[in-house]
């Protein structure tokens, strides 16, 4: 098998190398030699003679000048002024006045008359330049480090240093400065001739004024007709998670994240705004730095019908991404938002921005933590008394003897205990996380750069018993060239993570079921004990059995940009984006022959041998105009998308192995079989086009369309038109709105509505299918599984949302609501058939039709601004309601099991739970066809449970308090999920520990209990698997949880200084400390699988350093 990170040292890719060979001739040029006309000369003098001039050059360039007097005076007095200026621009400064030119021989330069057609040397400045110093505080002068003092329409600029203090050199009379500080509202300052100036930056109170990423470019919340959250690397960076999605949870209005397990690398189910589909994805688009992102595994369970072999049950690739390197997550929700992507945005968008570097001096960061992790919750299951106790009362209430064979009542020691819960899920988790970036950037001759270059490592244990661990390695390059005028830019980027997991083939947690009186494991020598009629039953031989995956992800991205036009009032600019994205996926189960009884018929170890990769590219130019248009602005963006994926998967299983120490090895295996094999081809194609206008600040209307054209569709249906049309009226501007609400400092109304498809569906969907025959007279053949459907299209998510924007208190308590209603139709399902076609359905549109309505709050407020002390909270609450509106002949489908007209589509739908009968112990249920039988899939199924969620949201503090900083955050969920104690098999049963809870159970005809008698007889078995099909089998599984603290503090200057570091900071973070729930299982968020590794308790101490 590969090694997880071979692909990183190979790395075959055209693009990256160039990326590289760019990045290795650019970057030295920072620091390295230059060729005797670039070095640069740094004097500043008033009167000082030629030759003392030419001494100071020499000292600074190891040039010597060799001159005729006759041609320029040694003893005349100059003025010069130059910072880091190339010895060629201050030459042609001092001598083409004087019709002289230069020559360099060896260490000297040597000065003479200039001839007709000599070409002119260096260059001279093409007006008077000035060196500014400046000062930037907040509005009580406290200063800011690191703010960014950009030259506009240059793209060079500083930052400022600890003491908010900058110089820029070279800088042109009537220059503009953007002067911008992360938490502060930017500013624009004109310099008339002034070499020193002071700027005080307004605290960024609202969010009002920042800036959000969109589909194709960026806005500010004040002027937005859609609805977009945003997430800050701040946010990110305060949780000790390696998935950005888990970062997401409890922050982002409409974005429900559920984290199925607790093992790192896990699934993770994300829902934006509800389900809309109800067999066609629901997965919101991801965008990584412009590049389309997958949102599904390579897993197994891609390419097999029967599950995969993982005990993650699917991976996350957005696990793949680097959280220390994302900048900002932006969230794009309705169709105004998203319209412009079409039917890849038909679920929502979540782009992803990583860091890139910014002007000023090289800047090194370090960041470094460690922690552990512990399962927060443990059931209390019974105890050997407890459980032998249960076993024999299940016999005598059965009325039958016990056997010889009943092992844990017959053979079994009966005083001896095993907390198996305990011994496999009750040890700790180690983290270890260290990150490491190095960025700056600054003027190289003809152009501006900026770059940033990062590294990262994470090491994860799991609390299982034994050597299993997650690791994952990083590196992000980025790279931005520019122009000195601004007109040009390239973007540049390369991002390569590689991760391993190593765990046991399956979820340990379902093995605390096991009898406490299990024999020992392990016998003296150390091998499994498969002896004193142990039967089998070792959950130790798990930890044997393993699941290795191996990921690797490479992704590349460059984006050049040039405005053709760059006029004050009209601006065109040309933009081209390509981005490609290959994720590479090994999988690898081993079942070594010494974990198998020794009494069973196995005589060989077997693997399981699964790799995949997926492969996208994607072309995106465009051409953006920006104008003022009467008192308004108008932009225009027209472009295209060209855009390719290539999913390849394949999986072996092989036996005969010799020796259990070649398991991995396919080649030593006596015997290969096929699994299952895939390849998928997806292209898409689009012409795509906005126009927005902002009148005045008030009135802002937002146009947008797009042509889609997918592969996944038949020939006529490939294509489809999408648009939307949003709207917004910032009230607060009028003339009367003071005088009706003097307590609004701001006040907007928006509303938007579109139309976007849905084409995530499987590939070939549409085309006749055919699967492999059994074998007759020795020969295979093939036989149709599927009809050729010409008809099978697009389906429509129609959108439609209202929304109110309020500012109060000069902007410091800012209230948000959104109402939105989406709707979805054509769904495509399979559509039942006729027996006599030799086909039991087909895939077709088909006219049902599913509502999505929800309320989105969001408050957040500045309870406090103070000079050493500032305390802001934000709330966010989503009310979401999912109902399948209509379902024409639904009755006669196989949907009529799952789906209930009126109803959610995320529902439980059976029989309706009686509680137990008194006289006879068990379990009974409503007969509502009245035929006397209780029938899975009958009449009597008519009880429905509402599973998703009914609203969700959390509530997050800030605090800072001088040097010290603390935030923290509390999530919430109402929500039903499965009763954990019908997981752990019928209570009387052998083998099946139960929750203590259980003891409260029916014992004799009068008595009055919800758990029925205890049995290992059939009479019981039908009522106990009737309750997990009914709705007594479902509970509230609401919560409130502490989800996040991160409290830090930063060394005061002072200290640090004679270190020569910038900043030094502590920092202690946890992450889900405590929850209040009812739900009596481990986790009442993975309440829907209650029989998994839960979401750990995990606390870090950590040090950042800059310098």
């Amino acid at each position: 098998m590969q090694k997880f990170y071979e692909p990183l040292l190979k790395m075959p890719y055209k693009f990256t190398f160039l990326f590289f060979v760019i990045m290795g001739t650019l970057l030295p040029g920072l620091n390295a030699q230059f060729r005797p006309g670039e070095r640069p000369v740094t004097c500043e003098h008033t009167g000082i003679k030629l030759a003392d001039f030419f001494s100071i050059v020499w000292d600074q360039t190891h040039l010597q000048a060799f001159y005729n007097d006759e041609q320029i005076s040694s003893e005349e007095k100059i003025n010069v002024y130059f910072k880091n200026e190339p010895l060629d621009n201050v030459l042609a400064w001092l001598l083409r006045k004087r019709g002289l030119t230069w020559y360099y021989r060896e260490e000297t330069f040597v000065i003479l008359p200039k001839k007709p057609g000599d070409p002119d040397l260096g260059k001279i400045p093409e007006e008077p330049t000035i060196n500014i110093t400046g000062l930037v505080t907040d509005k009580e002068g406290v200063a800011l480090q690191n703010a960014s003092v950009l030259i506009k329409g240059a793209q060079r600029g500083v930052q400022t240093d600890k003491d908010g203090k900058f110089i820029l050199t070279r800088i042109k009379k009537n220059t503009a400065l953007m002067i911008s500080c992360v938490g502060y509202s930017p500013k624009e300052v004109l310099i008339n001739g002034d070499t020193t100036t002071r700027v005080q930056l307004a605290a960024l109170i609202t969010g009002l004024d920042e800036v959000l990423v969109i589909a194709y470019g960026t806005s500010t919340r004040r002027f937005l007709t859609g609805s977009v959250s945003r997430i800050t690397g701040e946010d990110i960076a305060s949780q000790p998670v390696a998935d950005p999605l888990l970062a997401m949870q409890g922050r982002v209005p409409g974005l429900h994240i559920t984290q199925l397990t607790g093992l790192q690398g896990g699934a993770v189910k994300v829902e934006l705004r509800g389900r809309n589909s109800i067999a066609a994805g629901n997965n919101p688009l991801y965008i990584v730095d412009g590049v389309p992102f997958p949102g599904t595994s390579l897993t197994l369970n891609n390419i097999m019908e029967d599950g995969s072999i993982s005990p993650l049950g699917a991976s996350n690739p957005l696990n793949m991404i680097n959280v220390a390197d994302i900048e900002s997550i932006d969230v794009l929700k309705d169709a105004d938002a998203t319209a412009i992507y079409g039917s890849r945005g038909a679920n929502g968008v979540i782009l992803i921005t990583t860091k890139t570097g910014k002007p000023g001096k090289t800047k090194l960061d370090a960041n470094f933590y460690t922690g552990i992790g512990q399962m927060a919750h443990s059931p209390k299951y019974m105890n050997t008394q407890q459980y032998i106790q249960m076993r024999k009362e299940a016999f005598a209430n059965d009325g039958l003897p016990i056997h010889d064979n009943d092992y844990d009542l017959k053979r079994w020691d009966s005083a001896s205990y095993t907390d198996w819960q305990k011994k496999l899920l009750g040890g700790s988790s180690h983290i270890a996380d260290g990150q490491l970036a190095i960025s700056g950037g600054g003027a190289m001759k003809d152009i501006n750069m900026q770059f940033r270059i990062s590294g990262g490592y994470r090491q994860e244990t799991t609390v299982y018993p034994g050597d299993f661990n997650y690791g994952k390695a990083a590196a992000l390059a980025n790279l931005g060239i520019s122009t000195l005028n601004g007109r040009g830019r390239l973007t540049l980027g390369v991002d390569y993570v590689a991760d391993k997991n190593l765990l046991p083939s399956i979820d340990l947690a379902g093995l605390s079921v096991t009898s406490p009186n299990t024999p020992e494991p392990y016998k003296p020598n150390g091998s499994l004990n498969w002896d004193e009629g142990a039967f089998g039953i070792n959950p130790m031989a798990w930890l044997l059995r393993t699941y290795k995956a191996n990921t690797n992800n490479l992704l590349t991205n460059a984006v050049l940009n040039y405005w053709v036009l760059d006029g004050d009032k009209h601006k065109v600019e040309l933009k081209s984006s390509f981005g490609f994205n290959k994720m590479l996926m090994d999988e690898i189960q081993i079942n070594p022959f010494a974990s198998f009884n020794p009494a069973t018929t196995i005589t060989s170890g077997n693997t399981f041998f699964v790799n995949g990769n997926i492969k996208s590219w994607i072309i995106e130019p465009q051409v953006n105009y920006r104008g003022k248009l009467a008192k308004g602005e108008l932009n225009v963006l027209v472009g295209s998308t060209f855009q390719q994926e290539v999913r390849d998967q394949e999986a072996l299983y092989a036996t005969g192995f010799t020796s259990d120490a070649t398991l991995d090895n396919l080649s030593a295996a006596g015997r290969v079989g096929g699994v299952a094999s895939a390849y998928y081809q997806y292209r898409y194609n689009a012409i795509f086009g906005r126009v927005n206008y902002n009148w005045d600040g008030k009135y802002i209307l937002n146009l947008t369309g797009r042509r889609d054209g997918s592969s996944r569709f038949g020939p006529g249906r490939q294509f489809a038109n999408f648009g939307a049309v949003g709207i917004a009226w910032v009230f607060s501007k009028e003339k009367w709105s003071k005088d009706f609400f003097p307590f609004l400092s701001f006040g907007k109304l928006r509303a938007s509505y579109g139309s976007t498809g849905n084409d995530q569906i499987k590939d070939y969907g549409y085309n006749a299918t055919y699967m492999r025959s059994a074998p007759y007279q020795g020969f295979s053949g093939q036989s149709p599984s599927r009809l050729f459907n010409p008809d099978y299209g697009w389906e429509l998510n129609k959108k439609l949302e209202a929304g109110i924007e309020l500012g109060f208190r000069q902007d410091k308590v800012l209230f948000r609501a959104s109402y939105y209603r989406n709707r979805s139709s054509k769904q495509l399902v399979d559509y039942s058939l006729s027996g006599l076609s030799g086909f039991n359905s087909i895939l077709n549109n088909f006219s049902a039709l599913v509502q999505n309505t929800g309320l989105e709050i969001e408050l957040s407020s500045l309870n406090i601004k103070h000079k050493n002390f500032d305390w802001s909270t934000s709330l966010n609450l989503s009310v979401p309601n999912n109902k399948l509106l209509q379902f024409p002949g639904l009755e006669s489908t196989i949907y009529n099991n799952y789906y209930t007209v009126g109803q959610p589509l995320n529902i439980f739908k059976g029989f309706h739970w009686n509680g137990v009968n008194p006289t006879t112990g068990l379990y009974q249920f409503e007969d509502v066809d009245k035929d006397g039988n209780i029938i899975t899939y009958s009449g009597d199924y008519a009880s429905t449970k509402r599973m998703g969620p009914f609203f969700y949201g959390g509530l997050q503090n800030s605090l800072q308090y001088e040097n010290w900083q603390l935030d923290f955050l509390f999530q919430f969920v109402r929500q039903n999920g499965f009763n954990y104690l019908y997981i752990n098999g019928m209570p009387g049963t052998f083998n099946s520990n139960q929750p203590v809870e259980v003891l409260e159970r029916w014992r004799k005809e009068g008595d009055h209990s919800s758990i029925q008698r205890y049995s290992q007889g059939p009479a019981a078995f039908a009522p106990f698997f009737n309750a997990l099909k009914s709705d007594g089998a479902v509970v509230d599984a609401s919560f409130i949880r502490w989800k996040n603290l991160s409290l830090s503090y930063q060394l005061p200057v002072k200290y640090i200084q004679k270190a020569h570091l910038q900043s030094v900071r502590f920092y202690l973070q946890a992450q889900n400390l405590f929850t209040i729930t009812s739900f009596k299982g481990r986790d009442p968020e993975v309440a829907f699988d209650a029989d998994t590794y839960p979401p750990l308790r995990i606390w870090t101490f950590g040090l950042q350093l800059a310098l």
